[in-house]
């Protein structure tokens, strides 16, 4: 007999579960569609599930008396307590407006290497919700900017997900997995690379490529007197990859006065196309590997 009634109660408190998965799952799916598609913010979003929690709590006393309703009571309320948890990251991000794309100097880390790391500064605007209030200050503090984003739910929300899976360890940065590339390619510990790589508020992988000619300049076996620009991812077996903001990158390239510019081959025409679109005149050398990129700037430096 107790072992039927310890049977009945399992089949009660699954039974209360299904009930609580299938209460709380399709508000939070409803709300979730209303925070991605723009029609309710973050503040909304977190504040309609603690809403949700509390009314929760009603159900609960007036049934407390009723195991199996107040079982159910209790999966809703720690069903949306979890999720509530989950999503309350979104509120750091609420406050983002904006994404500049300004200009960032070229940086040669091996001095007199004539290698130079291309990057596009981002820089994250709070608050400001027009976008020429912000161009404005930009152009008051004398700083060039390319091209300005908007932040959307969308945005925030993939942005708190990618944080919570580093945090987790399921994922990583792309700074991280170049760093990792670079190391794995170079096969030395050569110390300015190590203090670039070790820098933290770097975004992106596209210095790679710059990294590992560096490195080869340092190590000896590349020589080169003339100033490049080079962007490109770099894997550990030296294959070139594709990376983004090539037409910013050639057009800071044309004004530092640089000659060449080395891109991924998967971005030649991006690059052939941002070249008469802006009448540069720097010629472009797209690579699929760096010992294509090591052949040109031989070739380069034999003239």
């Amino acid at each position: 007999m107790k072992k039927q009634n310890r049977s009945l109660n399992s089949s009660a408190k699954l039974l209360a579960f299904v009930y609580g998965i299938f209460i709380s799952f399709p508000v939070y799916c409803i709300l979730g569609n209303a925070y991605y598609k723009e029609y309710i913010s973050g503040f909304a979003f977190l504040g309609a599930l603690i809403g949700l929690i509390v009314i929760a709590v009603i159900p609960l006393i007036i049934f407390r008396k009723d195991k199996f309703k107040s079982l159910t009571a209790c999966w809703v309320i720690g069903l949306l307590s979890l999720i509530c948890g989950y999503e309350s990251r979104l509120l750091e991000y609420e406050s983002n407006t904006y994404i500049a794309e300004v200009y960032r100097e070229p940086e040669e880390i091996i001095q007199k290497s004539g290698i130079y790391i291309l990057a596009i500064g981002l820089n994250d605007i709070h608050y400001v919700k027009e976008e020429n209030v912000v161009k404005d200050i930009y152009e008051r503090e004398g700083i060039q900017i390319f091209d300005l984003h908007k932040i959307t739910n969308q945005d925030r929300y993939k942005s708190k997900t990618n944080e919570i899976k580093r945090f987790l360890g399921l994922g990583k940065e792309d700074f991280h997995v170049m760093g990792q590339n670079v190391r794995g390619f170079i096969r030395e510990d050569i110390t300015v690379i190590n203090d670039f790589l070790n820098r933290e508020n770097l975004h992106g992988d596209s210095a790679g490529l710059a990294l590992g000619l560096s490195a080869m300049v340092h190590q000896g076996s590349l020589h080169n007197r003339i100033p490049i620009g080079v962007t490109g991812t770099l894997e550990p077996d030296g294959r070139v990859n594709q990376v983004g903001g090539v037409a910013w990158k050639m057009i800071i390239s044309e004004q530092k006065g640089f000659p060449y510019i080395i891109v991924p081959n998967a971005n030649r025409e991006e690059a052939n196309t941002a070249k008469v679109q802006n009448n540069l005149a720097i010629e472009i050398l797209p690579v699929h590997h760096i010992d294509e990129a090591v052949m040109a700037i031989k070739e380069l430096n034999a003239r």
